[in-house]
């Protein structure tokens, strides 16, 4: 067996790059994983087999056990998220940057996720500082960078230096065109910022892993590393698509409220309009878009929740499969006033009948 990193996963094929056999081959999934259901993602690491290195095919054989997983977009085996935005083109949006801090946070626990801010091309010194100031000073790192000119590139090349990283944010902030300037032999197709409505287009319709063989302080491909770099570009995605978490996880994600939370009067506090809470009295400390956007997270997971509590439960103890796994119908359950017992049942019940019967009769022979 070889083992491979599946480079993409689209449409029923994958693109699986060997380091042993330093080369990719198109290979298709064995009939047993499609029967056990074993998912195979972008990021996984799998071994293959039956590898035809002339034709530049293998079959999959198995999948390896995932370091982690994102559920969006679905990519496994991830060193670190970096949230791609833009000051303008399309206008910078404070509750989204946080929505996907928050999403990635949850995603992979313990590995803060990064903000790469581009186009500093077309955004002011002020206007950029401003942003920096937010993020900075709560333990983000933060790097400014334009795609068109190179500006800040350098930083961003030894952040990505022996990783597997991925490129996230919102269409038309620049991800592909970031990947084409590390690497212009790839090039991808760009999209163009819709001027009406102010948001970019969808050009990425899938996610993929690209190689790339760069070190610090050089900002082009070629050059040769101690450990090959890869970066995902992923397809943006719609709000609706981030996670939704317990009301209460949201608090721990916002490292400024974290810092408060000690003062407060309450343990279960959610610092909304509690008395005696700590946070609440120290929003001077806090960036005014910060905590719109935590008021804004706790509110949309309360009522998240709240759908949660009252339709799966009650559709869950009112219907049922049946007709098998594969090919399974849900119906609703009849009520055990109307249900037909089932024939072990029926048979169980007549034998305890009988023995009853027949104890009394016993009971009955000896008081005669």
């Amino acid at each position: 067996m070889v083992v491979g990193t599946v480079l993409r996963s689209h449409a029923g094929g994958y693109l699986v790059h060997s380091d042993e056999l330093g080369a990719t081959l198109k290979c298709a999934a064995r009939g047993r994983l499609k029967k056990e259901r074993v998912s195979i993602l972008t990021g996984d690491r799998v071994e293959i087999d039956e590898i035809d290195s002339a034709a530049g095919t293998a079959v999959i054989a198995a999948r390896l056990p995932r370091e982690n997983l994102l559920s969006r977009p679905p990519i496994a085996n991830v060193d670190q998220v970096i949230i791609v935005q833009a000051p303008h083109q399309p206008e910078w949006n404070p509750l989204l940057c946080d929505r996907y801090l928050v999403h990635y946070q949850l995603e992979v626990p313990g590995a803060r996720p990064l903000l790469c801010i581009n186009k500093r091309d077309i955004a002011s010194s002020s206007d950029l500082a401003a942003l920096q100031n937010i993020y900075e000073p709560l333990g983000y790192t933060v790097v400014i960078v334009s795609a068109v000119t190179g500006e800040g590139m350098d930083r961003l090349v030894s952040l990505l230096s022996g990783k597997v990283s991925v490129l996230a944010g919102p269409s038309g902030v620049g991800k592909s065109s970031l990947i084409n300037f590390l690497d212009p032999s790839l090039h991808l197709k760009l999209g163009v910022v819709d001027e009406d409505a102010g948001v970019g287009k969808h050009t990425t319709t899938y996610s993929q892993l690209y190689g790339m063989c760069i070190k610090p302080g050089q900002g082009a491909a070629g050059h040769v590393a101690e450990r090959a770099s890869w970066v995902a570009d992923t397809p943006g995605f719609s709000l609706a698509e981030l996670r939704h978490p317990e009301p209460n996880e949201v608090f721990f994600e916002f490292p400024e409220l974290v810092a408060l939370y000690d003062g407060c009067k309450f343990s279960n506090c959610l610092h909304l309009v509690e008395q005696g809470c700590n946070v609440l009295a120290n929003l001077d400390k806090i960036a005014p878009t910060r905590y719109e956007s935590y008021k804004t997270l706790v509110t949309e997971a309360q009522a998240e929740a709240k759908l949660r509590r009252e339709t799966s439960q009650k559709v869950e103890s009112a219907v049922k499969v049946v007709g098998g796994r594969d090919r399974g119908v849900v119906v609703p359950k009849l009520s055990g006033r109307y249900r037909a017992a089932s024939r072990k049942t029926e048979k169980q019940q007549l034998l305890d009948r009988a023995h009853a019967e027949e104890d009394l009769e016993g009971g009955q022979a000896d008081d005669a």
